[in-house]
């Protein structure tokens, strides 16, 4: 089995890759999908997130808007988000790989892949480029994500040049309907050693 793990900064287009391997046929790990099923089953991290941050629960959830504007007004307190819910995505990653480890080719979409020490989980890197007129046009469009929160969410990851440094590839994702040709080369050098 080979991992490749998507790098890109946040708005760069990620989950847009990660949609296109799924669609030719590949089993993709989806950090943020992790993250959404945690948010809406998991009452105990409910429970400390609440506490911590002074949230009311509803139906044993927090309002995710809430939380938002809370670390909008105390951006060190993102840590406590990322000590409770990484190791339990961690768990899941660690699962899916052992479940899928007698195929060819899965693929790892998870945003802090770098920052939380995931690298030994992964073979082969792309990284996700954008041009910046490209990024600030689909950022601008992005629901739940102003300016000050868009700084904060990239204070917790490296910057692009050192994520592109890891890469084995790189994607350009300035044009969508160019982006799955690439893709499918990628996956032709690393499946067929082309």
């Amino acid at each position: 089995m080979v991992s490749l793990g998507i790098l890109g900064s946040v708005g760069s287009g990620k989950s847009f890759v990660a949609k296109i391997f799924t669609k030719l046929g590949f089993d993709v790990f989806s950090a943020d999908n992790e993250v959404i099923n945690i948010y809406q089953n998991d009452k105990t991290v409910n429970k400390k997130i609440s506490k911590f941050f002074k949230l009311k629960l509803y139906n044993n959830r927090i309002n995710k808007a809430e939380l938002r504007e809370f670390i909008k007004k105390y951006p060190k307190k993102f840590k406590f988000l990322n000590k409770t819910i990484h190791p339990l995505v961690r768990k899941k990653l660690i699962n899916f790989l052992e479940k899928n480890k007698s195929k060819k080719l899965v693929v790892l979409d998870v945003p802090l892949l770098i920052e939380n020490n995931l690298l030994k989980f992964v073979d082969i890197f792309i990284f996700i480029k954008t041009a910046p007129r490209v990024f600030n046009s689909r950022i601008t469009k992005r629901k739940n994500l102003d300016k000050l929160f868009l700084r904060i969410l990239r204070k917790q990851q490296v910057s692009e040049k050192i994520k592109e440094g890891y890469a084995d590839f790189v994607i350009y994702n300035n044009s969508r309907n160019k982006v799955k040709q690439q893709i499918k080369n990628v996956i032709n050098k690393i499946i067929l050693n082309d």
